[in-house]
């Protein structure tokens, strides 16, 4: 059975540092590559910007 988790992030983007939110669908507790991979994919649709920092990872309802 999947679970969805929220991963939180943080950016930096135009100088300011940024707080946003992707969901991942895992079989299971999601390893940290595949929590890379989603904040990666979920930056590439918004920014330039290839730092990062994962704040959480947690179920989501």
């Amino acid at each position: 059975m999947s679970t969805i988790f929220k991963i939180s992030y943080e950016h930096q983007a135009s100088g300011h540092l940024q707080a946003a939110e992707v969901l991942l669908e895992s079989e299971g507790e999601p390893t940290q590559e595949a929590v890379q991979d989603a904040v990666r994919k979920d930056l590439a649709k918004h920014a330039d910007t290839a730092d990062f920092s994962v704040v959480s990872v947690a179920p989501y309802p």
